[in-house]
């Protein structure tokens, strides 16, 4: 007897030591979030306007560098300057690269940025900021390519932007049709009700 309940003491502690070390295992892996990402922000301007958009990561861990190219329609938009953005830079010392502006074929590349310091930052933020000038209205996709994040151009998705220049159809704008007057109207309607009397009277008079 003594010794069943030994047993069943030893099959009872075993069972908690195993769901303890199941726990623990669990807790030690990868938490599943969301996927690290990169995206460029679309904006709305107007012909003349100089204005910034952000270059932003999503869901990094311990990011240590980044780099990418990005392309636009120079027909429509000037790029004018690249500055770093604060996520490296507000955890530590960084080396930022503004990369090379060729406004002839629209195309900035070379942006990059390199994480000097102890302790890497992880989360969402702003990686680089850039300016343009509108020059004339249209939509101008915003593209990018030869992206890296932590030395490494996967495991992450790219979502591209756009810069809409207003008074272009292609981004809802263009010149608009006037609406008719209240006063049109009625007079369309009056003339209308003239005709169709004129075109009545001489069937009734034939009746």
């Amino acid at each position: 007897m003594r010794e069943m309940n030994r047993l069943k003491r030893f099959k009872r502690l075993s069972t908690t030591i195993l769901q303890g070390l199941i726990g623990l295992a669990l807790l030690l892996l990868p938490q599943q979030g969301h996927a690290l990402s990169f995206t460029v922000d679309s904006v709305t301007a107007n012909v003349g306007d100089t204005f910034s958009l952000n270059l932003n990561v999503a869901d990094a861990v311990d990011l240590t560098s980044w780099q990418f190219d990005l392309a636009y329609n120079p027909t429509l938009l000037q790029a004018n300057l690249v500055t770093e953005g604060p996520f490296l830079a507000s955890a530590g010392s960084t080396a930022f690269i503004p990369g090379v502006i060729d406004n002839t074929t629209g195309l900035i590349s070379l942006v990059s940025a390199l994480f000097v310091d102890l302790f890497p930052p992880s989360g969402n933020g702003v990686l680089a900021t850039v300016q343009f000038t509108a020059l004339s209205p249209g939509l101008s996709p915003l593209t990018a390519s030869n992206v890296f994040l932590n030395f490494s151009d996967s495991g992450f998705t790219v979502t591209n932007g756009s810069v809409c220049v207003t008074g272009s159809p292609a981004c809802g704008g263009g010149t608009p049709v006037p609406e008719p007057s209240s006063m049109t109207l009625l007079l369309i309607g009056g003339l209308t009700f003239w005709g169709a009397r004129r075109w009545l009277a001489p069937s009734a008079a034939m009746r």
